[in-house]
C-alpha cells in the first residue's frame, strides 16, 4: 500500500476494513477514498473512526444510538473466582461505560456536530409485529413502519413467555454453579430439542443474560446432544444459520428465525419471589438498549424464559431504566392478546373499498379494511372463515388514484412481493372493471377466495421459514419490456409521444395563410406536443393546408403566427426554437419517440432541452446517480431510442454538461 496502493485501488475499489486495519495497512497520505460508510457506528468509539475518516472525502456513518453502546462489561467477567455479588454491585451502582459518555461512539459525535440525519423507518426482519412492537413504541415513537401478519394466533410466530420453576443459585450453593439457573437451562435444551424435531430448517439462536448462564447452557446442550441423536444433528456446525450461544453483549448484528432467551436471573429459593432488583449488566446505564438488541434478533419467534413474573419486579426498588423497560418487554410478551395487526381506524379509505369489503361479507367471509401501519397498509384483510384469527387473503383495490402515478404499479408490485414473502395471498380488483363488469368480477373474486381457502387449510403459511424479505432496493419481479427496459434496470418507459391531428384548415387560410388564422392551432399543437421545436410546428400547420413539405412562405407564416401568439397568449412560452406552456415548462413531460412514425420527430436537434433534463432527473430519482456516459445512454433509452449515435449522444451530452 506504501508504493501501490494507488493500483491496489484501481483494482480493488471497495475495501471492507477494521479501524486498526486501516491503521495498519494503509499509510497517511497514501492512500484516500471518495466515500466512507461506518456501519454499526454506535459501537465504534471516536479514537477508533478518526484514523479512517481522515483519509476520506464523505462519510456515511450508518447506527443506532438505541442499541448497544462501546463497552467493557464482559471484559471484566472471567472463569475465575470473581464474586458474583461483588459484580453485581459494581453494575448496580457503577454507570454503564462510565469515562466514556462524554461522546460514547462515533455516532454521539457525528450527531453532536449536527451532521444530517435521517431514519430508516421500514423494519423487514420480524415476520410477526409483535416482536417489535414495544422496541417500536419504547424506543422508536412508534416511527417504525412494520410488516402485517397474515398469521394472528399461530403459536410459531410471536414473542412468548415462559415462566419456569427455577431457582438463580447466587452464590454458587447447592442450588447450582454460582451466576446460574440450571432449570432454566435445561428448560431451553428440552425446548432446542422439541425444535429440531418440528422445525429442523428453522434456524435457531440462544441468548443469556450473563456469561455464566451462556456457558451453562452450552454445557447443558453438549450433554444433551450425546444421548439425543436428532439434536446432535441438529447442533452440527456447517449448516447456513448455525445454531448460536451467546450472552446480551456479543448478539449485536446477529438475526435467527426463532430466539430463545434465559433471564437466569431471579428467586434464590424455589417458587420464592424474586429478591433483588439486579439483572447483570441490563442495570446498567444503557441496559434498556440491550435489551432492544435482544428482544430485536429474532425473524419468526423470541421466546423468554424466566423464573418470576413480570408483577415480581419491583419498580420501587431500583432506579435504573433498564428494569422499568424489561418489566414492559415481559409483561407484554405475557399478557399480549392474540390480535397482533390491529386495523387502521377501521374505515374503508373508499366507497369503493366499502363496497368491495360489503360484497366480501356477502359471501361469507370477514373483512378488515386498512390492515397494517404507514406504507404497507393492506385496503382489506379478509378472515379465514374457520379461524378468524388468521387472513385468508389480502384485497387490494386499485382507484382513479393509483391510475395517475406513473410509478405507483412498479411501487405497488414491489410492496406486494415483500408482503407476499409473508405468506399475504393477494387478490386486486380495479375500479373500472368492478363499475363496469360488476357481475364478473364478483365471481372473480368469489373464486379467488374459494381457492385460497381451498389452498390454505388452516390459513396462510409461510413458505420457508429462511426465506429472506425482499429489499426496497433489490428488484424482485420479473419486468415486462413493455414497462422496464433491459438497460434501464427500475426505469420505466415513458409514455408514447402523441403528435398533434389538426382539421383541415379552410381554402381561404391556405390561399392567405394568414398569421392571426394560425394562431388557435398553433396553440393546440403546443398544448398537445409542447415542448416542441417551431419547424415541427410548422410541419403540422403545413399539412394541415394540404401541403407535403415546409416551404418559405408557410416557416414565415409560423413565425409571424408564433410572435402574435405568444403576445396573446401569456401562457406560451418559447425557449430558443422550443415552444411550450407555461405548465410544460415547469413540468416538462417525457415521451417515448419509439412508435412515432415521423423521422423529423426522432432527429436529435429537435428533443427540447427541458424534456432531456426531466428524463434526467426522472432516471435519477428512480436509480440513483451514475457516469456521464450511462446517463447519456439511459436518457436516451427512456425517450425511446434503441441505438444511441454520436449525433444523438452528442445532443444529449452537451444539455447535461451546460446544467452540471
Amino acid at each position: 500500500m506504501e508504493h501501490a496502493g494507488t493500483m491496489v485501488q484501481r483494482i480493488k475499489p471497495v475495501m471492507l476494513m477494521s479501524p486498526i486495519s486501516v491503521a495498519q495497512f494503509l499509510p497517511p497520505g497514501k492512500v484516500d477514498f471518495d466515500l466512507l460508510v461506518i456501519y454499526e457506528a454506535s459501537q465504534m468509539r471516536p479514537a477508533e473512526a478518526l484514523g479512517v475518516i481522515a483519509r476520506a472525502k464523505q462519510i456515511v456513518v450508518v447506527g443506532d444510538q438505541k442499541q448497544l453502546p462501546p463497552t467493557s462489561f464482559f471484559e471484566r467477567l472471567t472463569e475465575g473466582d470473581t464474586d458474583e455479588q461483588e459484580q453485581e454491585e459494581e453494575e448496580d451502582s457503577t454507570p454503564q461505560g462510565a469515562g466514556a459518555t462524554e461522546m460514547e461512539s462515533i455516532l454521539s459525535l457525528c450527531e453532536a456536530r449536527g451532521l444530517e440525519r435521517k431514519m430508516l423507518k421500514w423494519h423487514y426482519r420480524s415476520r410477526d409485529p409483535s416482536l417489535i412492537q414495544m422496541s417500536n413504541a419504547e424506543f422508536y415513537d412508534d416511527a417504525l413502519i412494520l410488516l402485517p401478519s397474515p398469521l394472528q394466533s399461530n403459536p410459531d410466530y410471536g414473542l412468548k413467555f415462559r415462566r419456569v420453576a427455577g431457582v438463580y443459585a447466587r452464590g454458587g450453593s447447592g442450588l447450582g454453579r454460582k451466576g446460574t439457573n440450571k432449570e432454566e437451562a435445561l428448560a431451553i435444551a428440552k425446548a432446542v430439542a422439541a425444535h429440531a424435531r418440528k422445525s429442523p430448517d428453522v434456524s435457531l439462536g440462544i441468548v443469556a443474560f450473563s456469561k455464566a448462564q451462556a456457558d451453562m447452557l452450552t454445557e447443558i446442550l453438549e450433554w444433551q446432544r450425546r444421548k439425543d441423536p436428532v439434536l446432535e444433528y441438529f447442533l452440527r456446525e456447517g449448516k447456513a444459520g448455525d445454531v448460536f450461544v451467546k450472552n446480551i453483549e456479543n448478539v449485536q448484528g446477529d438475526e435467527r428465525d426463532v430466539i430463545l432467551i434465559s433471564v437466569g436471573y431471579g428467586p434464590q429459593e424455589p417458587n420464592g419471589r424474586l429478591m433483588r432488583m439486579n439483572f447483570g449488566p441490563i442495570n446498567g446505564e444503557g441496559g434498556e438498549r440491550r435489551l432492544n438488541v435482544m428482544f430485536s434478533r429474532a425473524r419468526m419467534r423470541c421466546e423468554v424464559f424466566a423464573s418470576f413474573d413480570p408483577e415480581d419486579i419491583d419498580l420501587t426498588r431500583t432506579t435504573k431504566e433498564g428494569p422499568r423497560v424489561f418489566k414492559r418487554f415481559l409483561k407484554f410478551a405475557q399478557d399480549r392478546t392474540t390480535e397482533q395487526i390491529r386495523p387502521g381506524d377501521g374505515k374503508a379509505d373508499s366507497d369503493f373499498e366499502e363496497d368491495v369489503a360489503k360484497q366480501i361479507r356477502l359471501l361469507g367471509y370477514l373483512a378488515d379494511p386498512q390492515i397494517g401501519t404507514g406504507g404497507f397498509r393492506i385496503d382489506l384483510g379478509v378472515r379465514h372463515p374457520d379461524r378468524p384469527g388468521r387472513y385468508l387473503a389480502a384485497v387490494e383495490c386499485d382507484g382513479a388514484t393509483y391510475h395517475s402515478s406513473l410509478w405507483a404499479r412498479e411501487r405497488d408490485r414491489h410492496r406486494q412481493t415483500i408482503l407476499e414473502g409473508l405468506g399475504w395471498r393477494f387478490h386486486r380488483i380495479w375500479s373500472t372493471d368492478w363499475f363496469h363488469n360488476r357481475a364478473q368480477e364478483i365471481q372473480r373474486l368469489k373464486t379467488a377466495l374459494e381457492t385460497a381457502r381451498a389452498s390454505s387449510g388452516d390459513g396462510i403459511r409461510i413458505k420457508g421459514a429462511n426465506a429472506k424479505t425482499p429489499l426496497p432496493l433489490v428488484q424482485q419481479v420479473p419486468a415486462s419490456p413493455r414497462e422496464i427496459t433491459a438497460d434501464l434496470g427500475r426505469v420505466h418507459k415513458a409514455p408514447p409521444y402523441v403528435a398533434a391531428q389538426l382539421p383541415t384548415l379552410s381554402a381561404a387560410s391556405a390561399q392567405q395563410v394568414s398569421p392571426l388564422a394560425l394562431v388557435a392551432p398553433i396553440l393546440k399543437v403546443v398544448e398537445i406536443e409542447g415542448p416542441i421545436h417551431e419547424d415541427e410546428i410548422a410541419r403540422r400547420l403545413s399539412r394541415a393546408l394540404g401541403g407535403s413539405g415546409t416551404g418559405k412562405r408557410i416557416a414565415m407564416a409560423t413565425q409571424q403566427a408564433l410572435a402574435l401568439a405568444i403576445r396573446k397568449e401569456q401562457r406560451l412560452k418559447k425557449e430558443g426554437a422550443f415552444v411550450m406552456t407555461a405548465a410544460q415548462l415547469e413540468n416538462p413531460p417525457v415521451r417515448d419517440r419509439s412508435l412515432e412514425t415521423g423521422k423529423s420527430l426522432r432527429n436529435a436537434a429537435y428533443l427540447p432541452p427541458v424534456e432531456i433534463l426531466a428524463a434526467a432527473r426522472q432516471i435519477t430519482d428512480e436509480s440513483g446517480e451514475m457516469p456521464h456516459k450511462e446517463m447519456i445512454r439511459a436518457v436516451a433509452q427512456l425517450l425511446g431510442y434503441r441505438r444511441v449515435g454520436s449525433e444523438l449522444s452528442q445532443r444529449i451530452g452537451r444539455v447535461l454538461r451546460a446544467k452540471g
